[in-house]
């Protein structure tokens, strides 16, 4: 299977790097040339202002050829906000855009995110403790198990929250995983959060059948979570939405069970294998 590397243009942390950087608003994803592409574009940023579109292919960034992830990265973003040309491929035929770059900070706020001191992508309503305490509460050693761990189910016809589910041990928890933008997250659902109930019945000690059956539907129901954030009690409803919308919303598509990019020719999804 062909090593597939993902780089967030916008997720970029000011604790980690010594000056804000300026981004255009996209992921990368990809291992080498000619397999590397635009994996997604921010709402809200210069990229989707200029029509980049997932599933582009990158071919050179201000005319200098890029062959890696990391080095489309390092041109792509810059100390300062000047413009970036982009030589790009969609659709088999070539095309170049200029973007002006902006502060990755103002971009994620537009979308409601921040990053943390941390370094974390989070929520604007998350707070430092509260993601601090997540991190050390869900620990490798406690995963048991995962439901939905592509973030999204098998059947794209299935309705569902939006993100994965981890299957904790010692004590024995249910938590959000990964989560996507979908109908939970919108809510106001966050990663780590602990399911304490879905419409009422406990989550603890079922199957992983038994947990995606109670965590998704054949039809868009409502759904109301009832979870534990950092020892603060919260319900959430909001109502399932099929796995197809969640994962065109989020610019995916699903490949043999597995989520690439939106858009990404048939020519070009060997890269994925």
């Amino acid at each position: 299977m062909m090593l597939v590397l993902t780089i967030s243009l916008t997720f970029l942390s000011q604790q980690t790097e010594p000056n804000p950087k300026y981004v255009i608003g996209v992921n990368i994803v990809g291992s080498k040339s000619p397999c590397l592409f635009i994996s997604g574009v921010r709402a809200k940023s210069p990229a989707a202002a200029a029509g980049i579109k997932s599933g582009d292919r990158i071919v050179a960034v201000d005319g200098t050829a890029v062959t890696t992830v990391q080095d489309a990265a390092q041109h792509m973003r810059s100390e300062s906000a000047n413009p970036v040309t982009l030589q790009m491929v969609r659709d088999g035929k070539p095309y170049s855009v200029t973007v002006q770059r902006e502060l990755h900070s103002e971009i994620l706020k537009k979308n409601g995110m921040r990053t943390l001191e941390s370094g974390m992508i989070a929520p604007l309503d998350a707070t430092e403790a509260e993601m601090r305490h997540k991190m050390l509460a869900i620990k490798e050693e406690r995963l048991a198990d995962r439901v939905f761990p592509t973030h999204f189910p098998n059947d794209e016809k299935l309705y569902y929250p939006g993100f994965e589910i981890f299957v904790l041990k010692n004590p024995s928890q249910i938590a959000v995983g990964g989560i996507e933008d979908g109908p939970a997250s919108r809510a106001g659902v966050h990663w780590g959060d602990v399911i304490i109930s879905v419409n009422g019945a406990d989550p603890r000690n079922k199957s992983v059948a038994e947990l995606e059956a109670l965590l998704s539907s054949q039809i868009g129901a409502p759904m109301t979570l009832t979870i534990d954030r950092d020892g603060v009690t919260k319900t959430f409803s909001f109502q399932l939405e099929q796995g197809a919308r969640v994962l065109r919303d989020n610019q995916l598509q699903l490949a043999k069970g597995q989520p690439i990019p939106l858009g990404i020719p048939e020519e070009h999804l060997s890269c994925f294998e």
